[in-house]
């Protein structure tokens, strides 16, 4: 139609509204790069100039919203509390999270009698795509709970609702499996006739070895031995042979986790035990157990 103008003269055309923005950000990386960078980063425990967070931060704005399930169960916890998140993206990443209910318990496979096979194929890859990270959700969310109270207090009714939710079921989470180590460490205990256990959890982590206390004078019925292998360190230059590895991002952010919760561990180091011979791996647990 034609509107008159005010002043007299031709017709004048109808406003044409603004362009519908594009379906997707434009960025250089997608959601699922960014949150693979991230987790890079953060396990490497990089310092980043300012620029790079100015920059990496606006990426990361316009990528949560658009996050799927998947995606928001990424993020490593060690991600989702560094500096390259800050508050207000933490709190949009939750309000993500909840929203598209990552963490959600995964489907068993199809009972059908006549299953699609590609669809099955495709489910099938989906779900050992997010067992590999499924737990992220859950161990963020205990952080969130233990490490800032006041932080997770304020977030939106909703998303603390989504977060209980996360929390009652993190108890019926499975033990995600025993290690070499703490196999050979459990093996030393039974030939000491030492009571132990290896599918204990706390929270959403699962305890290397639950140990009965055997000191008479110990003021705990139980020792947590936590077995670090070569994987919760950081890999040793060959020019620094003899050094003791430090530990991972990832090794310290669970360890911290645990000591929140209430959890009192008892270290065995890898790089020590692989050392040591069976004699002296009897030893060492005799002198662990009575230092209890």
């Amino acid at each position: 139609s034609e509107v008159p103008l005010p002043s007299g003269g031709g017709p004048a055309l109808t406003p044409v509204p603004p362009p519908m923005p594009p379906p997707e950000a434009p960025a250089p990386f997608s959601a699922a790069e960014l949150m693979h960078i991230g987790n890079s980063l953060t396990t490497l425990g990089a310092k980043h100039p300012a620029r790079f967070m100015d920059v990496f931060q606006e990426q990361l704005a316009l990528a949560i919203p658009r996050l799927t399930q998947e995606e928001c169960e990424m993020v490593e916890p060690t991600f989702a509390f560094s500096q390259l998140m800050h508050d207000p993206l933490r709190r949009a990443f939750l309000e993500r999270c909840a929203k598209v209910e990552a963490g959600e318990a995964m489907p068993d496979a199809g009972g059908s009698a006549a299953p699609d096979i590609a669809q099955y194929q495709r489910e099938a890859e989906q779900r050992r795509r997010r067992q590999k990270r499924f737990r992220n959700i859950y161990l963020i969310e205990a952080s969130v709970r233990k490490e800032t109270f006041s932080f997770f207090s304020s977030l939106p009714q909703e998303v603390r609702t989504y977060l209980d939710r996360l929390h009652t079921a993190a108890e019926k989470l499975p033990h995600e499996g025993t290690s070499t180590l703490a196999s050979q460490v459990a093996d030393v205990l039974d030939q000491l006739g030492v009571e132990c256990q290896l599918s204990r959890t706390a929270g959403p982590l699962s305890l290397h070895v639950v140990a009965k206390a055997t000191n008479p004078r110990a003021e705990v019925a139980e020792v947590v031995y936590e077995c670090s292998d070569a994987q919760a360190f950081y890999a040793v230059r060959a020019e620094d042979k003899g050094v003791a590895p430090l530990p991972t991002s990832q090794t310290k952010f669970r360890q911290k986790l645990l000591s929140r919760l209430g959890v009192q561990l008892t270290h065995i180091n890898g790089y020590e035990w692989m050392q040591m011979s069976e004699a002296q791996r009897v030893n060492y647990m005799v002198k662990l157990q009575s230092l209890q």
